[in-house]
């Protein structure tokens, strides 16, 4: 009986700060290891936004790329790859009590058993606004 494993994911940012300004451009490398090809039926890497609290969850994706059989063979025998992307003017990152405005870049592998793992690597577009103080 083969022995089940987690597959290891690492995503990580390659500019020097974690706040990024609109329209700047986002570098990131992301890798995948511990895992067997065969048992890999698809790798998803995005670069989306997300919201938090009252009221119903937004998503937008700015970036997304899904790897094909072949694909997912190439990154599985390298050490990583890497992603650049020209961030959009926004939505800006938002930090306030009752709501919050999230980036981050997110990967996912899905496994042929049925299985999903995700790793992500959050950021800030802009300054984060918090709520106005009076």
């Amino acid at each position: 009986m083969k022995r089940r494993t987690e597959p290891a994911l690492g995503v990580r940012l390659l500019t020097l700060q974690p706040r990024l300004e609109p329209l700047e451009l986002l570098e990131f490398e992301y890798r995948v290891q511990r895992v067997d090809p065969e048992d890999v039926e698809r790798v998803e890497v995005s670069v989306m936004w997300y919201t938090e609290g009252k009221g119903s969850t937004d998503l937008g994706v700015h970036y997304f790329e899904s790897l094909t059989d072949d694909e997912v063979q190439r990154l599985l025998r390298t050490e990583s790859r890497v992603i650049a992307t020209t961030l959009p003017g926004g939505p800006l990152s938002y930090d306030g009590q009752l709501f919050k405005l999230r980036w981050c870049v997110r990967l996912r592998v899905y496994l042929k058993d049925g299985r999903e793992v995700t790793a992500e690597q959050p950021f800030s577009l802009g300054h984060t606004v918090g709520p106005a103080v009076r």
